[in-house]
């Protein structure tokens, strides 16, 4: 495939991301609200990493400079954002009615541990994250990488915010289950 094609592949396969959130969303009773200012740092950040990441256009001067020759970078891209939306959506599926955009806990709220998150607190963006990488690999130029630095000081971000309403729910429970995982890339090996 040529590299006009594999982008053209990742973008469908976004978008068919995107719509499977979409049509799993539902309205959910909020019992603690994680807190989210409409203008912030953490805004800035998802805003910018999503216009560098998936709009190349917008990679003018310096930004457009390549970072690799071609086409296997860019296949490897390729898988990559195909394991880390099917990442994401496993861990969706197992997170079930507990899932919210937003920083929440919600009235009959469970802390999940199967699945995904016995190794990981943050499986879906570790997901995305994996996925942006490949994005980052198909675009190949300096413009997604800053993208995707954008992207992950957003997920940074929003991640310990979670963490900090989940112990406020979850108490010893949540610390222990800390102790237990890491936050967002996985552990291979368990010794």
């Amino acid at each position: 495939m040529e590299l006009p094609t594999l982008w053209s592949e990742s973008n469908t396969l976004w978008m068919v991301f995107a719509l499977y959130f979409a049509a799993r969303y539902r309205p959910v009773e909020v019992k603690l609200e994680g807190g989210f200012q409409y203008f912030s740092m953490e805004r800035v950040c998802v805003l910018i990493g999503i216009a560098l990441l998936f709009f190349p256009r917008t990679h003018v001067s310096y930004l457009a400079t390549s970072l690799h020759p071609g086409h296997a970078a860019a296949t490897t891209g390729l898988c990559l954002t195909i394991a880390g939306l099917a990442f994401s959506a496993w861990a969706r599926d197992v997170l079930g009615r507990n899932w919210s955009g937003r920083v929440i806990i919600q009235k009959d709220h469970q802390l999940v541990t199967a699945g995904p998150y016995a190794y990981v607190r943050h499986p879906l963006y570790t997901g995305i994250l994996i996925a942006m990488t490949g994005t980052v690999l198909i675009a190949g130029d300096l413009g997604g990488l800053l993208g995707f630095i954008f992207a992950l000081a957003f997920f940074m971000q929003k991640a310990q915010r979670e963490e900090q309403i989940l112990v406020s729910e979850f108490g010893a429970m949540y610390a222990n289950y800390q102790a237990n995982t890491v936050a967002v890339l996985p552990r291979c090996v368990h010794v």
